[in-house]
């Protein structure tokens, strides 16, 4: 049987704490420093090691939680864009909105969302003679 040889340590724990060591040792039978060994160990080996697989999917998750917010939001604020767009389309066709303005409206409403489809697939955009929309694809 071979003898381990230990060193002293002094250590000052708060109140609190040293109240629940010394608990947890009447507890369990187990003597203090015992107790202390064994947590300093499952500390040290937890910041030894490489990322767990238990904190990797605890931060996929987290990552997987933000995603399905942002694409919730996302959808959300394509929902107002469209809304707005196409009521500035009926409103600005003619004032008071009649028949004539809403289909006129609807019109160019669709052709928006045509091309802001398109744009999403990748395909290039039409050819335009609006300067403001040339100086907006410029920073693209």
């Amino acid at each position: 049987m071979t003898k381990t040889y230990k060193t002293r340590h002094q250590l000052f724990l708060p109140q609190d704490m040293s109240r629940r060591l010394a608990h947890l040792a009447q507890s369990s039978g187990r003597a203090r420093s015992e107790i202390l060994v064994e947590a300093l160990d499952a500390w040290f080996t937890r910041r030894a090691a490489p990322r767990t697989d238990e904190a990797t999917a605890a931060r996929l998750t987290r990552i997987e939680r933000n995603l399905d917010w942002l694409r919730r939001n996302e959808g959300l604020v394509w929902e107002i864009m469209a809304r707005l767009v196409r009521h500035q389309f009926i409103a600005a066709a003619q004032v008071p909105p009649t028949k004539e303005a809403v289909a006129a409206g609807s019109k160019r409403f669709a052709e928006l969302i045509d091309e802001v489809a398109d744009r999403l697939a990748g395909k290039a955009p039409g050819q335009s003679n609006d300067p403001a929309i040339a100086k907006l694809r410029s920073f693209q």
